[in-house]
């Protein structure tokens, strides 16, 4: 058997299947959707073609709560299948050249369990190469592709400091074996940098300030480091002996990947008044603004992902979220390529958005993707010679039915500045000025992040109880940040008032009945939804905070716990820098911490999170609690040990989602029919 994997054809002896998964079609159309079909893991995920388009890998679950791999062969049509012992998940795949994977292995979703490669004809020979050190796999080098190049992120051994860039021998380890589920100990000092796999070269660790990222050049050789020091982040760059600073503001220009050219970046920004920020090329050493790449006439591109040439890295394209996902094409063979595959694929691609994902290194064989806002995610594999399709993967997720599924529909409102703020807007069937609906407004996290067309399975699940679902890209949301000043990055007050305008402004349309609204969120969501029932008094109904943050100076103090030497180099000082201090700042964290106003909250409260939570603690929700118990505000409360920021085991989230919609049955009922609500605690041990 494999030293250090498993594999297998059908499910594993050692896991049973999960009830909650053993179904592939929808229930029947007179059922209402089970809360787990729209929270149970996808069926297949981030396919990825070797070079040389003889073998995929992709994601899989098959029956269990748990990530797995397939490897197909395309010639044969047969399939592997690899997965890690007991509750260990394979977190993310690489390809080393053709012949070779790499894989990240984590238990309970959290813990790293190292590195481990397995030959893709005979995965019985999988073996480990690095041992319980929380690894990023920077890079397979076009020059070496089987010796990558591996940031020891955060070693199990020295607490959590940065131990540099190693590039390894992807196969030295075949000498000496570890299998991951022995329970053999190594003894740290025996193994260097804690790897069992041959060290070939090491980098030095840059300073000024704690690590946030390394990058590779479009060849896959270490170029870039990104350091933060109080709060403020430091781009050097790597001469093949030593890391030099780079006269490059990261205030002024963000970092979307690397240029074509050596010593080249495509950056975001810097601002243009009136204009979305465009991107550029930027030469690293001078500072020096280059070519402008692309910009476009309504959005950002701060979620820009960057398409490459499979052989030379070259930029080829640019995939970003307008009103929906697009790409630009910069280079027209593909231009035209992209028009080919949506004719070829016909009524697929209507209402769809199709995009090129991947292709071998002959450019023959081509991994594409269609989704809508109602269909989940198709795969097709496309051999451009043959002229054939072939469907990999129809959906993601089978037993969703996209006939079932409501319209996501964008929209656009202006706030109390009159500054645009762009959102979109599920319905639930039935709804109409004649019979508007109850709602929820349901607030993305970050706050830099977005909220984007296609299928999101939260609003999905809402919409399928009957509830419309109003989605805010509020200022700080990437794509729509240049139309406000910096420092509203970090004004966490008006981005509650953006969704709170854009609530009333719904209410305008007569669809919504004004007399059953809630809000909720995750994380900065949940932020957002404890400020809703704070300080809109009237408004909503009730609320719904998961791993949310509600004082900030706690959150400071919290994030300080996280820094290996307390120093604040990292969030901490981010914290600190864009907020203030809490000592000398208290009236500014009283106003942006709603906990200091929980006396005002005047309509049940659902609050949940992970005990283990290791961006927000679980000491926040612990004092919302207190303060709504000792106020008398109705209020469900549910903890989870063994989660984190979010709730990642399946059972764990249908039984959050089973408890959120019978809270917001009772609370958003029509009021002749509501149930007075009671205050309870539903406390897992």
């Amino acid at each position: 058997m494999a030293a250090g994997l498993c594999l297998a054809l059908g499910n594993p002896s050692a896991a049973k299947p999960d009830p909650l998964l053993n179904r592939q079609v929808p229930v029947p159309a007179t059922e209402p959707i089970p809360v787990a079909d729209f929270f149970r893991p996808n069926l297949f995920s981030n396919p990825e073609l070797n070079p040389a388009g003889t073998h995929f890998f992709a994601s899989t679950t098959t029956g269990i709560d748990r990530s797995e791999v397939v490897i197909y062969d395309i010639a044969s049509r047969k399939y592997q299948r690899l997965y890690g012992p007991g509750k260990k998940d394979i977190r993310h795949v690489d390809w080393l050249g053709d012949d070779l994977l790499i894989l990240t292995l984590v238990s309970d979703n959290r813990f790293s369990e190292g590195l481990y490669v397995t030959p893709v004809n005979d995965v019985q020979q999988s073996y480990g190469v690095d041992y319980r050190n929380a690894d990023v796999v920077l890079s397979s080098p076009l020059a070496a592709p089987h010796k990558p190049l591996v940031w020891i992120r955060r070693s199990a051994f020295d607490h959590g400091n940065d131990r540099g860039v190693v590039q390894i021998d992807g196969l030295r380890a075949r000498d000496n074996p570890f299998a991951i589920n022995s329970g053999a100990y190594v003894k740290p000092s025996s193994i260097e940098y804690g790897t069992l796999a041959k060290v070939l070269r090491s980098f030095p660790v840059p300073k000024n300030g704690a690590t946030r990222n390394y990058l590779t050049d479009a060849a896959g050789e270490l170029a870039y480091a990104i350091t933060v020091l109080e709060g403020k982040n430091h781009l050097h760059r790597f001469d093949g002996k030593q890391w030099l600073p780079c006269p490059v503001d990261l205030d002024e220009v963000q970092i979307v990947a690397v240029g074509d050219q050596a010593g080249g970046l495509v950056v975001l920004g810097p601002r243009e008044k009136g204009k979305p920020r465009a991107l550029h090329f930027l030469d690293a050493a001078t500072g020096l603004l280059g070519e402008k790449i692309l910009q476009d006439e309504k959005f950002d591109l701060g979620h820009s992902r960057i398409y490459r040439h499979p052989a030379d890295g070259r930029l080829l394209g640019i995939h970003f979220d307008r009103e929906m996902p697009t790409t630009a094409w910069l280079a027209p063979a593909y231009q035209k390529l992209q028009r080919k595959i949506e004719a070829s694929i016909g009524k697929l691609s209507t209402g769809s958005v199709v995009s090129i994902m991947g292709s071998d290194r002959a450019e023959k064989r081509f991994f594409v993707s269609v989704r809508s806002d109602r269909r989940p995610t198709a795969f097709l594999l496309i051999d451009i010679e043959k002229g054939a399709i072939s469907p990999v993967v129809p959906s993601v997720a089978p037993w969703i039915d996209p006939e079932r599924m409501r319209p996501m529909t964008f929209l656009s409102y202006k706030n109390r500045e009159g500054v645009a703020i762009d959102g979109y807007l599920t319905l639930p069937a039935g709804a109409s000025k004649e019979s508007p609906a109850p709602l929820v407004v349901l607030a993305h996290g970050g706050p830099w992040a977005r909220d984007t067309w296609g299928f999101d399975a939260e609003a999905q699940f809402l919409a399928s109880r009957g509830y419309a679902v109003f989605q805010a890209n509020y200022r700080g949301s990437i794509g729509t940040q240049w139309r406000f000043p910096a420092s509203d990055l970090w004004a966490f007050r008006a981005m509650h008032d953006d969704v709170t305008d854009g609530v009333r402004k719904l209410l305008q349309t007569g669809l919504i009945d004004p007399d059953r609204i809630a809000i909720m969120g995750g994380s900065f969501g949940g932020y957002l939804a404890l400020c809703g029932v704070t300080y809109e008094q009237g408004l909503y109904r009730c609320a719904v905070a998961t791993s949310g943050v509600f004082d900030w100076a706690e959150m400071i103090a919290e994030a300080k716990r996280f820094e290996s030497d307390g120093s604040g180099r990292g969030r901490t000082g981010v914290l600190r820098r864009f907020l203030g201090d809490p000592k000398t700042d208290r009236e500014h964290f009283d106003s942006i911490s709603p906990i200091r106003y929980a006396a005002q909250i005047q309509v049940p409260v659902f609050v949940a999170h992970g005990r283990s939570d290791p961006v927000a603690s679980v000491e926040q929700s612990e004092r919302l609690v207190a303060k709504l118990k000792k106020n008398g505000v109705p209020h469900v409360a549910l903890f989870e040990r063994g989660e984190g920021h979010g709730m990642a085991d399946l059972e764990n989230r249908v039984k959050l989602y089973s408890a959120i919609e019978a809270f917001l049955a009772t609370n958003l009922a029509p009021r002749a029919a509501a149930a007075p609500p009671t205050a309870s605690a539903a406390t897992a041990p």
